[in-house]
């Protein structure tokens, strides 16, 4: 949410409860020409005076912030969601960690028999090459 959206929703809100710009200006003992400033974006909005005015308005801040009031329910489902799916998260990540490790050891196992493969091709081309030395005519 940026400032401007806020703006706006404090605007709508103060209009829609029936409030001057001077009655909000007054009863966070700003003058209207700061307070009209604060609207119109000419002066940033501080934390605490969105809490004051949403105190003023009767309205909750996240109401103000937001321009609708929220439904609890749905934040309750929300919080049950994100519960749900971080364990999901969780579990895939885990499941994920355990298919690393088993690949990386399978990788090391391969990675030495390899070797293993590569040290055998050595010897036989040793044995080769002293059988063709033994060879009469090879060497000629």
């Amino acid at each position: 949410m940026d400032d401007n959206s806020i703006r706006e929703n404090i605007s709508r809100a103060r209009e829609k409860y029936g409030f001057t710009q001077k009655a909000i200006a007054e009863a966070l003992e700003l003058s209207k020409v700061s307070y009209h400033a604060l609207e119109k974006g000419i002066t940033r909005i501080l934390n605490p005076n969105i809490y004051k005015i949403a105190d003023i308005l009767g309205i909750s801040v996240e109401e103000l912030i937001l321009g609708y009031k929220p439904d609890p329910e749905s934040a309750g489902r929300l919080a049950q969601m994100k519960a749900e799916y971080g364990e999901k998260r969780k579990n895939l990540v885990s499941g994920y960690e355990e298919k690393l490790g088993a690949s990386s050891r399978e990788n090391t196992t391969l990675q030495a028999l390899v070797e293993s493969q590569k040290e055998t091709i050595r010897n036989q081309e040793e044995i080769i090459a002293m059988l063709r030395r033994r060879i009469p005519g090879e060497n000629d």
